[in-house]
């Protein structure tokens, strides 16, 4: 009796999981209905070495890019120093991070690379637009203008936790 016991324990562990996902499924208790990503993950851009910036510092690094006009009005100060503050609330990772400027060299915070389109900026491109890239270059993650620097800090909070450095 007690060896038919653990044996349909032993049934009811393995086979219990089936079930309970089906009505979870069924009835959708217990599925997230929101997205992890704050940006836009789908996306056509090329890799950030084929953008018209000319030559970047060859760092393997997370970058945070950011473009804005060719003259730097109080929008592009606020928002520069929008994404200075997100770095420094980085803490010890923020070292992991570099962040470009696209478009404006006027009052450049400490710890950003200034740099201009080289000739005519892409279609694609829109000011005050951020973009997430990794340290090959590819786009991780696309925010529209004016994005909240929360949604930014939390995406790039969870990138690097879960790409530990080498």
């Amino acid at each position: 009796m007690r060896n038919r016991l653990k044996l349909l324990c032993l049934i009811f562990v393995l086979g219990a999981p089936m079930p309970m996902a089906w009505a979870m499924l069924h009835w959708q208790i217990g599925i997230p209905d929101h997205k992890v990503a704050h940006g836009n993950l789908d996306h056509d851009r090329p890799i950030l070495s084929q953008w018209p910036i000319g030559q970047l510092p060859d760092q393997s690094q997370w970058w945070l890019v950011w473009s804005t006009h060719e003259t730097c009005d109080d929008v592009c100060l606020a928002e520069a120093d929008k994404w200075w503050r997100l770095h420094r609330a980085l803490g010890r990772q923020a070292e992991r991070v570099l962040r470009l400027r696209i478009g404006s060299d006027t009052d450049v915070l400490p710890g950003e690379i200034a740099v201009f389109w080289e000739g005519k900026a892409p279609d694609w491109h829109e000011a005050y637009r951020v973009w997430l890239v990794d340290p090959q270059g590819h786009i991780v993650t696309e925010y529209p203008a004016q994005v909240d620097a929360r949604s930014v800090h939390k995406d790039l909070e969870r990138l690097l936790k879960r790409n530990p450095e080498k």
